[in-house]
């Protein structure tokens, strides 16, 4: 199966349009499970008051608010959508500002020099790079040798129970409710695609390894329908 390669442009001009309802529509979509998956993937990175981490394609900020959250720790948030990055700021408090660094660039052009992060993450972003080993690549360049890297993704469905809520659920109710919620309905049948025809989290395991990461640890949610990697930068075979 050939990987899904989106359109950088029509991803952001996507996501620029549905910026305003984004939140809403992923705790209705999820039953608000999003947030508990976000909470349990951002506790296994470290705490620190001079770490400094990279939130890649951080959206509207939920993750990076979970790791502030949590303990001390800056955050820089980088998106290539402005007004993604925007809704987000809107949830930062005065307690918390100082904490988060929003960076509008590309996530293939990481405007970091070589070693920079104590530790990356990024929830639902990677399937939006037009080209994830790139991607990778970069992120193992701005990471400290042994720093960790935290993926949480909707990687293609290869359990029983994914494939159940992709042919169901996936294919006939969010499209559905995303084009009622939020008017744009192309926006939530491209969440399909893009997950449909992405890597599995076999494969996508595979591809971090040759690009400099040694894989510590997976975790699957909700039987599979979302997924976790956890693991660290290490030298390239």
């Amino acid at each position: 199966m050939g990987v899904f390669v989106p359109n950088p442009q029509a991803v952001k001009t996507l996501f620029n349009e549905i910026s305003g309802t984004y939140d809403l529509l992923n705790r209705v979509l999820s039953f608000r499970t999003d947030k508990r998956w976000r909470q349990k993937c951002v506790s296994v990175l470290p705490h620190g008051e001079d770490l400094k981490i990279l939130d890649l394609a951080s959206g509207t900020l939920d993750l990076a608010l979970d790791y502030v959250r949590g303990g001390p720790g800056e955050v820089t948030c980088l998106d290539f959508s402005l007004e993604m990055l925007q809704q987000g700021l809107n949830k930062v408090t005065p307690t918390l500002d100082h904490r988060i660094k929003p960076v509008c660039a590309d996530g293939l052009l990481l405007p970091f020099p070589d070693h920079f992060f104590d530790a990356a993450m990024c929830a639902y972003g990677m399937r939006n790079l037009a080209d994830n080993p790139t991607g990778l690549k970069e992120l193992h360049r701005v990471l400290k040798p042994a720093a960790p890297l935290l993926i949480l993704e909707f990687f293609r469905p290869t359990t029983l129970a994914a494939r159940i809520f992709d042919a169901t659920y996936g294919k006939h109710v969010i499209p559905r409710i995303g084009r009622w919620i939020s008017g744009n309905g192309q926006a939530y049948q491209y969440l399909r695609e893009s997950i449909r025809n992405f890597y599995s989290l076999g494969e996508y395991q595979q591809i971090m390894k040759t690009h400099g990461f040694q894989v510590l640890q997976t975790r699957n949610f909700s039987g599979g329908i979302s997924s976790m990697i956890h693991a660290r930068s290490c030298n390239r075979n």
